[in-house]
């Protein structure tokens, strides 16, 4: 951990002994470096890959028909 963060993470420790409104954001500091570090730690490449695409030897489902479209082609009675 470099100098500056080790410094900043024990001013933090300190500060959060103490009573009132500083103490809580410096527990919520040190919760944000800790977890900062771990996350940095984890080496993960990049962000999440794309979604799978269907397979392609999978056919298409033809599109759907709309409400008054005959099925087999032929006029509506009426």
């Amino acid at each position: 951990m470099p100098d500056g963060r080790r410094a900043l993470l024990t001013l933090a420790l300190r500060a959060q002994r103490a009573g009132g409104a500083h103490a809580e954001l410096a527990r919520q500091c040190v919760v944000f470096l800790l977890l900062a570090e771990m996350l940095a730690a984890a080496g993960h490449d990049g962000p999440p890959h794309r979604a799978w695409g269907p397979p392609r030897a999978q056919p298409r489902r033809p599109g759907r028909r709309s409400f008054r479209e005959s099925l087999a082609g032929r006029r509506p009675r009426g």
